[in-house]
């Protein structure tokens, strides 16, 4: 389906693609919205605006990076909008990327996309309602691509909130978990899988905003056609912005670490407290365990039984294998040991 709108000032006017003159007027910009373009449309789009046949296989096969090139007579950008995606049982909603193909020339713009995108309906109202101001009064098309790229950038950060609330939320759980003795191997083995997977979604974003930011930064040194050296103070913003992502990004990732590591070795020590505990429970057990093995031997009353052939003796044997097992207590608990 393709949407054409003509831009005048605050004023917008819809059109049909036979309907846009060879030679644009000043101070009017065409935007053109492709979505979901069929191939018959694509080839209409590609012969009223001489756009290049590269450019066109890159729509058609998609999969491709942030990036911007320059063809004869046309600019050709990737810019990828994050989007949420599916949501999973055990906490938020993820989050994909969507592709969004733009040309633009002297006085024309045009986006292509597979899907419905909440960045175009932005676009869409608030050029309704105010056109491109307070940016410029007269539109242009790099003031135009400036709203799409500054809303794809802006749109990482809800993502990355999420994120960071995500694992806020399991470092204040890591106390609570290691409290309750139930599944707490299975559920740290659960809290690293959900970790790995946030490491996933960080790497994720930043292999995506590293090549904007590297486009950005081939639009600030002014070589790319179509954008004037004054809305590239408009682009400096953004570019500050994907500077500010990557850190935060950054950042985060070395948090997962930490907080993964601190799983580990939160389990570690539970593991060592437990093996402790059985270690003491044994010791004290072992002299105990070899007076028992030495009353019952089949033999009668020697040097190595004494009073087995009273009646009290097996009481006698009884309180001295109590009063061993209070004196190692009080030498373990006096070590330290617990």
């Amino acid at each position: 389906m393709i949407t054409i709108s003509s831009l005048q000032g605050s004023q917008t006017a819809s059109q049909n693609l036979q309907t846009i003159p060879e030679i644009i007027p000043e101070n009017e910009l065409v935007w053109v919205d492709a979505e979901s373009p069929t191939e018959q449309e694509l080839n209409q789009l590609q012969k009223r605006f001489q756009l290049d046949s590269y450019a066109i296989e890159d729509i058609i096969h998609g999969n491709q990076r942030s990036k911007v090139e320059e063809y004869a007579g046309s600019v050709f950008s990737v810019i990828h909008v994050p989007v949420g995606s599916s949501q999973n049982v055990d906490r938020r909603e993820t989050f994909g990327i969507i592709e969004l193909f733009v040309f633009f020339g002297d006085r024309w713009l045009i986006t292509v996309h597979r899907s419905d995108s909440d960045i175009i309906k932005q676009a869409e109202s608030r050029i309704r309602t105010r056109s491109l101001s307070p940016l410029s009064a007269n539109p242009t098309p790099d003031l135009l691509y400036y709203v799409f790229l500054d809303s794809a950038v802006d749109a990482f950060y809800p993502m990355l909130d999420s994120i960071e609330d995500e694992i806020e939320r399991l470092e204040k759980e890591a106390v609570t978990i290691f409290k309750t003795r139930k599944r707490r191997t299975e559920n740290v083995s659960d809290i690293m899988s959900l970790m790995g997977g946030l490491r996933a979604e960080l790497m994720f974003m930043r292999k995506s905003l590293s090549p904007t930011r590297d486009m950005l930064s081939m639009i600030m040194r002014g070589v790319v056609p179509y954008v004037s050296d004054s809305s590239l103070r408009n682009f400096r913003d953004i570019y500050d912005h994907t500077f500010q992502l990557i850190e935060t990004i950054d950042a985060n990732r070395d948090r997962t670490s930490d907080v993964r590591d601190f799983y580990v070795s939160m389990l570690a020590t539970s593991t060592d407290n437990i093996i402790k505990v059985l270690t003491i429970v044994a010791t004290i057990l072992l002299p105990l365990t070899l007076l028992a093995g030495i009353y019952g031997m089949n033999f009668t009353a020697g040097f190595f039984e004494p009073g087995s052939g009273v009646w009290y003796g097996f009481y006698t044997l009884i309180a001295g294998m109590i009063v061993i097992s209070l004196v190692l207590t009080s030498l373990f608990k006096r070590a330290g040991w617990f």
